[in-house]
């Protein structure tokens, strides 16, 4: 059964039995019950960090409210048989622990991505697929808003949590999630983006070869990028696999390599020795960046960059290209729309920069560019480019081309230094040292 099809979709079972009290006290339905258990919870909880933090089991959350069903039925002279108690205590536990309708699509390594619009809309990318409606759905707002204050909770303050946008990196179900949260007025319903990736990041020959995501070349090619330290630029839209793709890309870095990390979430696996310097209120997008540059790391990897935030972005290209570079930005990855909206970036705060300018320090700090894109198929490599300056303007050369459903290598070989397969640039579906 898929979780589309469970019949309770996450939610706690339907509780209908009515159960008399004794001498005279009031008849009530287990639903009320699980209700008046789930109050009397919140109460007891409310403001209590170190009772919350002990129930770090489900035994423990169990035991409580057992504990608390058990003197709510004393208060109010109701006698339960075990069945009843064990379905009271089971409903109560679903609606405080657990994600609701969300719940499956969690534990379901397939899915990549829950998009919950409202108490109504709910829909699912599995793999680098499209985002499908599923029928699962909340029981009300409230229910949406309990749940989203449960998939918030860890490590946010009470500003985060009231805020109208929310934009963090958490662990959801043990694995690595990135959640965006947007409230009414800037919406017209409570809409959640879940982000989740796999608890191990998939490697490049994993995108390669189970999810069709780049051909044998650019694997051979992304991996001679990051050994010879070329700076990379990855971009695509929303849900086109820049984080997946990058995760991917960190696992080739020397171990030992100073990396430091700026990220709006922080959802990526990073070795040991990589530091973190996350978006926040306090310190936004341009300050955490400069703050990264400061360590003057060997590997400085940006996730990601936006229209709206370039502030800092000239500040950084205007330096030497001595520290490596693997920054995501969000736009499209069509190469003509792609070179203005790189120079937009950098216009939106010094207007009046000479173009040359800006296109040499692009190509100074990029070398390459791997774009992605959406297909009927999922996400895909778009192209793998070469990033050169002609009669002073930025060109983007691809190397290899993603058209009619298939790669194609298109006759440009790589100005930069790489060290890659000396059969790389046989016809796609020849595998490099195949």
């Amino acid at each position: 059964m898929t979780p589309s099809d469970s019949p309770s979709n996450g939610r706690p079972p339907e509780l209908s039995p009515l159960i008399p009290g004794r001498s005279g006290r009031p008849t009530y339905s287990l639903e009320a019950l699980r209700e008046r258990v789930e109050r009397q919870f919140l109460e007891e909880t409310a403001g209590r960090d170190d009772i919350l933090n002990d129930l770090d089991t489900e035994a423990k959350q169990r035991e409580l409210l057992g504990e608390i069903a058990d003197y709510i039925c004393a208060l109010e002279s109701i006698t339960l048989d075990d069945r009843a108690r064990a379905a009271l205590i089971d409903s109560a536990y679903r609606s405080l622990f657990t994600f609701g309708p969300l719940e499956p699509f969690l534990t379901d390594e397939a899915i990549t991505e829950i998009a919950v619009d409202g108490a109504t809309t709910i829909a699912v990318r599995r793999g680098l697929g499209r985002l499908e409606r599923v029928e699962a759905r909340f029981d009300d707002p409230l229910h949406l808003d309990r749940v989203a204050e449960r998939i918030l909770a860890p490590g946010a303050g009470a500003s985060q949590k009231s805020a109208l946008f929310v934009e963090r990196g958490t662990t959801l179900r043990g694995r690595p999630a990135r959640v965006t949260a947007v409230a009414p007025p800037l919406s017209a319903a409570l809409s959640l983006q879940i982000r989740l990736h796999p608890r191990a990041p998939l490697t490049l020959d994993a995108l390669c070869a189970r999810c069709g995501m780049l051909p044998a070349q650019a694997l051979a090619l992304l991996n001679g990028i990051v050994q010879a330290g070329h700076g990379l630029l990855i971009v695509g839209e929303a849900g086109t696999g820049k984080t997946t793709l990058a995760a991917a890309l960190v696992a080739l870095i020397p171990p030992g390599a100073g990396m430091v990390v700026v990220e709006r979430a922080a959802e990526l696996p990073l070795p040991g020795t990589a530091t973190r310097q996350t978006v926040t209120p306090a310190q936004p997008f341009a300050e955490a960046l400069l703050a990264a540059l400061d360590r003057d790391p060997d590997w400085l990897l940006v996730d990601e960059l936006r229209g709206d935030e370039g502030a800092a972005l000239w500040d950084v290209l205007s330096r030497p290209a001595r520290t490596r570079a693997i920054w995501l930005a969000r736009g499209s990855a069509q190469p003509e729309r792609l070179r203005s909206a790189l120079t937009m970036l950098v216009r939106r705060d010094h207007p009046g920069l000479p173009q040359p300018a800006i296109d040499a320090a692009w190509a100074a700090h990029f070398p390459f560019i791997a774009a992605l894109k959406a297909t009927p198929d999922g996400a895909r490599l778009a192209y793998l480019a070469e990033t050169r300056l002609a009669d002073e303007a930025l060109r983007i050369v691809p190397l290899i081309e993603y058209r009619s459903g298939t790669w194609h290598m298109t006759g440009a070989r790589p100005q930069h230094t790489l060290d890659l397969p000396g059969d790389i640039w046989a016809p796609v579906g020849e595998a490099p040292g195949g």
